[in-house]
């Protein structure tokens, strides 16, 4: 999994295309006012910060330090409190549940091997409540195939991004990101890894719903695929 130590300062920058507000419509038939909430992988905080805003109760948990500082500041820049951890999506331990959690913007695809995907789907069921949801996405092969060439480039008033994206093996992307701000550059690698559907199995938790591209079902030609679970036992 990516750390993301180095780069943290910049992240908001190079996700700026991320529509947070397609992610906030999809979960909310899933939250009542009084629902507790658990953003896994939360990256700067964001989408923390736009549930927070609409009086949810939410938290949030990311593997880098870095990162977290920085949506600590972004919440109290928005004058709120949320709790942020830092912490291994596969092996957290919270001692509290929620009624739901989420985990979105690849952040499954990080994990390689099936292990670490079963991990973290028993981690999340621990802190889960009885009929508790988890929400999550993936990328699709569609995806896979579309970013195995891949090349952004933005420049803003003090630095400039170039974002290229590699297919390196059947189901491997290699991301590799420049940073230049003057005289510092910064480069940044990370793999994701494509995880079938077929592949996946959701011990403890029943299928509540799979959309394709947020739309009502999965077609084949959809990138992102989002799976609602609900915990079973």
């Amino acid at each position: 999994m990516n750390a993301y130590n180095r780069f943290a300062y910049y992240y908001d920058d190079v996700y700026e295309k991320l529509d947070y507000t397609l992610w906030l419509d999809f979960i909310e038939p899933y939250l009542n006012p009084s629902s507790s909430i658990l953003d896994l992988a939360c990256g700067s905080g964001t989408l923390a910060i736009l549930l927070s805003l609409k009086n949810y109760t939410v938290e949030g948990l990311d593997l880098s330090e870095s990162i977290i500082e920085i949506a600590k500041e972004k919440a109290k820049m928005n004058h709120l409190y949320i709790p942020f951890y830092v912490g291994d999506m596969t092996s957290f331990s919270l001692d509290k549940t929620y009624d739901v959690i989420t985990c979105f913007f690849d952040s499954v695809n990080f994990l390689k091997t099936k292990e670490d995907i079963q991990n973290l789907f028993s981690s999340v069921h621990q802190h889960l409540n009885p009929n508790g949801i988890f929400i999550f996405d993936i990328f699709s092969k569609a995806l896979l195939e579309e970013y195995k060439h891949h090349h952004y480039k933005r420049k803003y008033p003090t630095h400039s991004i170039k974002w290229t994206t590699k297919k390196v093996d059947s189901s491997t992307l290699k991301h590799s990101i420049h940073i230049k701000e003057g005289k510092l550059k910064l480069e940044e690698t990370y793999f994701e890894y494509y995880h079938p559907l077929e592949s996946l199995a959701f011990p403890g938790f029943e299928v509540v719903k799979m959309s394709g591209d947020f739309n009502e079902d999965f077609q084949a030609e959809d990138e992102r695929i989002l799976i609602v679970l609900k915990k079973t036992l």
